[in-house]
């Protein structure tokens, strides 16, 4: 599946999911208590945010800018704890449990290995490990003619004679 597909999935799914994490949530706790837990995480998102200064927000995106998504390295703690405050902001029970678990030292450890992981093996699914070039030799092949290409009408004259007239 492409990223593409993958972020309109994630974009479509992820307030769904919080949706049902808050209504889960307020049945378990309560509607008010569970409100309130919302907008505490949030508070603490910014709170956080703002303590780790501007400046390591500005390294952050000042790498984004140049490397795009490679640059986020979540083995480096100023990474994922601007990540981590950066998903307490958001509202929702989900975000707020994974950017939690992103201030965690060893939960960051295990989530830079599982994507370090996914990444080298992203290039690889569906496709077998060994070269994929297949050398024909010339009586192996032949060439196809494309269909969205219109065909050129046939002269009734050969090229030598239409060269000869000053035709192309």
């Amino acid at each position: 599946m492409s990223l593409v597909k993958r972020t309109f999935i994630a974009m479509i799914g992820l307030p769904a999911a919080e949706f049902i994490a808050f209504l889960v949530v307020a049945g378990w706790i309560g509607w008010l208590r569970a409100g309130i837990a919302l907008v505490a995480t949030s508070v603490l998102g910014v709170m956080l945010l703002r303590r780790s200064g501007r400046r390591d927000f500005a390294r952050l995106l000042d790498a984004l800018r140049h490397d795009g998504i490679s640059a986020l390295r979540l083995d480096t703690p100023a990474a994922a704890t601007m990540l981590g405050t950066l998903l307490l902001v958001l509202p929702g029970f989900i975000t707020d449990a994974i950017g939690a678990a992103l201030l965690v030292p060893a939960f960051r450890r295990w989530a830079a290995a599982a994507l370090a992981h996914a990444s080298r093996n992203a290039g690889r699914r569906g496709q077998p490990s060994h070269d994929l070039v297949i050398d024909l030799e010339p009586s192996e092949w032949h060439r196809l003619p494309d269909p969205r290409r219109p065909r050129r009408r046939a002269s009734r004259e050969p090229r030598s004679k239409q060269r000869a007239k000053g035709g192309t």
